[in-house]
């Protein structure tokens, strides 16, 4: 008898031990997958890249490219980090491939910039891979954004789009693994993501309210907003301490109090684009009768304005600066009223910055591809109501202590937050999808997140979902009647 016992407990350990052993196997294998379908991305985007580089291989300059290497000479020569026209985040990057590279080597600095692409198309789908749990679904989301050649066009030329969205892809993924981790080592790297950030790309300053009352709210829901508090608290003051220092250091050294000059020039630019140069008060009426005058010979660009008007750029364009912001000041609900339409148009603006050499080596496939993605661009239209969703789901008790729905939550704050920064901020149409650039993979996989999630529940939950509503008393009793 004390045998068969013994026997039986033998049987019982080894069964065990199987069992053990195949939940072993089963997570050796899912981590293989996601490995394997990273490996896959990488090698597929890389070649994409390459390819699209070896088509027109030369450096492309753009508009914005003589500021930030006037702002490089002023680091390089000077060691002034400070600028009054441009942010010290993209001019210390280009520092740092001279170093490596080379001075003057823009060639080298396009292709870091490359690197960076493929650095942040994979951050895509680890995020996507986090938040939704399945290989696959990430991996296609990472091939819309790695293969994307319209993308591709704004992170080729010498502009800070590469650098912004790699630095905005890191935040995101650092601030998903904190809320699946909730270590505060990782909340400050997402501290020094957004220094690094609103110091490359002004645009995005107001982010770290936004972002920690978001994270101070998830915080309450799971018990830990006591923990998190004194370090939202500190890095908030840290980030507008650093800011704060360096419109300091601007209005002693450039006689500029604040961040870049370039913010007078856009909010002149809402002013004209919204048509609202008529509604200053009279001590401005010499400024209303000059842009009037302009606007009705069809001139809104403020750049050819200023060019012809000294009395409006002097002093950092401080006269138009002030001029815009009481007209927005003071209308603010003809503002907002017009903003709402340009938030939804500027979904959809198309504008290629670097275009592809027809007669250069794989041309064909490009063109192809290029194709596809002008088509599929117009998807970011569907992006305010898949965010509703999330947003939805984020206010029913039942559903916000998920944790996929509070880490979309965060993907759809940065997106909205780029969204109405791009609206309040930019007016030219051609500048919406530039600037866009930051956040288009975010929205991406939101989108494309938002339907792989419904179809998946449909297909596993649909057909029950259906029994119970045809089982419900409210048909049950038509049936009666009928």
């Amino acid at each position: 008898m004390q045998q068969r016992l013994y026997d039986f407990k033998g049987i019982e350990l080894r069964c065990a031990e199987f069992f053990s052993l195949g939940r072993e196997r089963s997570i050796n294998w899912q981590v293989l997958r996601y490995v394997v379908f990273g490996v896959l991305l990488a090698v597929v985007t890389t070649l994409v890249v390459m390819i699209y580089y070896y088509n027109h291989p030369e450096p492309e300059p753009r508009a914005d490219t003589w500021s930030y290497l006037y702002v490089v000479d002023r680091i390089q020569v000077y060691g002034q980090l400070v600028n009054f026209w441009r942010l010290p985040g993209y001019p210390l990057f280009i520092v740092l491939i001279y170093m490596l590279k080379g001075q003057g080597n823009l060639a080298a600095v396009s292709e870091a910039q490359a690197l960076l692409f493929i650095l942040a198309t994979l951050e895509i789908y680890v995020l996507a891979a986090l938040i939704l749990r399945r290989a696959w679904g990430a991996f296609l989301i990472g091939v819309l954004v790695g293969i994307n050649i319209p993308l591709l066009s704004y992170i080729k030329p010498i502009m800070s789009e590469a650098l912004g969205l790699w630095l905005l892809t890191s935040l995101a993924l650092a601030m998903i693994v904190f809320l699946k981790t909730f270590r505060l080592s990782v909340f400050w790297l997402m501290t020094v993501c957004i220094l690094l950030l609103f110091l490359t790309r002004p645009e995005w300053i107001f982010l770290p309210v936004i972002l920690f009352a978001y994270l101070l709210l998830i915080a309450a829901w799971r018990g830990a907003f006591g923990r998190l508090l004194p370090h939202a608290l500190i890095s908030l003051a840290l980030c507008y301490g650093v800011l704060g220092g360096y419109a300091f250091v601007n209005a002693k050294q450039d006689n500029f109090p604040g961040v870049t000059w370039i913010e007078n020039i856009n909010e002149l630019g809402k002013v004209l684009q919204y048509r609202m140069q008529d509604e200053a008060p009279p001590q401005y009426a010499n400024v209303s009768h000059i842009l009037h005058r302009y606007v009705s010979e069809g001139i809104v660009d403020p750049y050819t304005i200023l060019a012809e008007q000294p009395t409006l750029v002097r002093d950092d364009a401080a006269l138009a600066g002030q001029f815009s912001q009481w007209i927005i000041v003071h209308h603010p609900g003809e503002f907002f009223v017009k903003s709402v339409p340009v938030f939804f148009s500027s979904l959809t603006v198309f504008y290629e910055e670097s275009g592809i050499a027809r007669a250069g080596p794989f041309a064909s496939p490009l063109l192809w591809l290029d194709g596809l993605f002008r088509t599929l661009y117009t998807w970011y239209f569907f992006f305010p109501a898949c965010a509703a969703v999330w947003l939805l789901l984020l206010c029913w008790r039942k559903t916000r202590s998920l944790l996929m729905v509070q880490m979309m939550g965060a993907i759809v704050l940065l997106g909205l937050y780029g969204l109405v920064s791009t609206t309040l901020g930019a007016y030219r149409a051609y500048d919406f999808m530039r600037i866009h650039t930051l956040f288009d993979p975010l929205m991406t996989l939101v989108i494309l997140g938002t339907l792989l999630q419904g179809t998946i529940l449909t297909v596993q939950r649909g057909p029950a979902l259906l029994a119970r509503l045809v089982d419900h008393p409210f048909y049950k009793s038509r049936e009666i009647r009928s």
